[in-house]
């Protein structure tokens, strides 16, 4: 599990926790940015997060609202900061920010905001040791790190009902568990240690009981199922609650299809890959700039690796043989349908290095109706060839306005 992931659970289980201390104008504003958030919507979502940085200037939470829509920006296109070093800043700032605006909580005559503001410090600060650790800053995130988990511990035993807790600690758990190489070696010297089963006990504690951070708990242990474990089955069930908490996000739409596809479930998954391509045709313009995070929000520097060509072509070969009927040529939406998938397929087979099935499909796709493009796309890979490193510049042409 990669630390971006971990660090973008703890932003938004914080986030979802500070629910209960906003206006109901807020609160609504809160729910719409992280919908806007799943949908794969970054501009909009941390719009809704600025204004409430504009109404309520004074209270940390908007501050790391915005800094966990950042943050989940970054993970799911990864490489992200490099071409957008005023997003890195903006995210530093917010999280700086946020700690700033929480002392005050700590010193309240109200029982519950001192709790509260002890539950923004522990998290806050873990953001701020996560970020360290990326950067190497061994130390600062150890000490970050060690307070951030007194404080959570502190929350836990002061108020034991208090699971929303329980998902900054089960992340925190599970990371250590899971430090090699370097960080092992410097994790035991400072007496780090930590438990994979403990920290998957408190994440499910989280999921099942936090008040407000049910969803955030789901979204990240179903990344440790598909991504660390491959897990499907365990998996599966906790994707479904995403895609009924979150109608309208293709991330967890992508998701239940590759999970129905692993556990065998072809007819399911294919029609979920129908699903997708209808949205993609009702908003096209924003269907495209989201590519991007559908591609390699689960494998970031392993985007289109070899793993990655390979299972979606076997995919696209199904999705093709369901449309592509010898005794029924495909027509209408079924044609359109099968012009997208048999560019993806060119663009499979362009990353697994066979240049001539690649060829053949582009060739086909440029003869029929224009899908979303298909006719530039295939023309341009036919002209210069698409390998991986090429598809995912292509992706984040798509996905990043022009630098500012």
């Amino acid at each position: 599990m990669s630390a971006k992931l971990l660090l973008l659970a703890i932003l938004l289980s914080l986030a979802a926790r500070c629910h209960a201390a906003l206006t109901p104008r807020a609160a609504r504003d809160l729910r719409e940015g992280l919908k806007r958030l799943y949908a794969l919507d970054y501009e909009p979502a941390r719009a809704e997060f600025r204004s409430l940085i504009e109404r309520e200037p004074d209270k940390p939470f908007g501050y790391l609202f915005e800094g966990g829509a950042i943050w989940w920006q970054a993970s799911q296109e990864y490489g992200l900061f490099s071409q957008r070093p005023d997003l890195q800043a903006l995210f530093e700032r917010d999280i700086e920010e946020a700690l700033r605006k929480a002392a005050p909580m700590l010193k309240s005559a109200e029982p519950s905001t001192r709790l509260d503001g002890l539950f923004v410090e522990g998290m806050a600060r873990g953001t701020r040791g996560q970020w360290d650790l990326l950067q190497g800053r061994y130390l600062n995130a150890y000490f970050d790190g060690r307070r951030a988990i007194k404080y959570l511990r502190l929350v836990s035993r002061l108020d034991p009902d208090y699971h929303d807790a329980d998902l900054g600690l089960g992340v925190f758990e599970y990371q250590i568990a899971h430090f090699s190489g370097l960080l092992a070696s410097i994790g035991g010297l400072l007496g780090l240690r930590g438990s994979e089963p403990e920290g998957l006990r408190l994440l499910r504690s989280a999921m099942e009981h936090g008040r407000y951070a049910k969803e955030q708990a789901a979204q990240f242990l179903a990344t440790i199922y598909i991504v660390d474990r491959g897990d499907w089955a365990s998996a599966l069930p906790i994707v479904l609650r995403l895609r009924r908490d979150f109608p309208d996000s293709p991330y967890a739409e992508l998701l239940e299809l590759e999970a129905r596809w692993k556990l065998g479930d072809r007819t399911a998954s294919l029609k979920l890959g129908r699903s997708l391509f209808a949205r993609a045709q009702a908003d096209p313009e924003g269907f495209r700039r989201k590519l991007l995070s559908l591609a390699c929000g689960l494998t970031g520097e392993s985007c289109l690796d070899a793993g990655q060509a390979a299972s979606m072509r076997a995919w696209l070969e199904a999705a093709i043989a369901s449309v592509d009927k010898p005794e029924r040529p495909p027509q209408g939406q079924d044609l359109d349908y099968l012009v997208f998938l048999r560019l993806l397929r060119g663009q499979a087979n362009d990353a697994l290095g066979a240049s001539g099935a690649a060829a053949s499909d582009y060739d086909w796709v440029r003869q029929q109706p224009d899908v979303l493009g298909s006719r530039a796309r295939a023309q341009a890979c036919l002209r210069g060839g698409c390998p991986a490193s090429e598809q995912i510049d292509y992706l984040r042409s798509l996905a990043r306005p022009p630098s500012r």
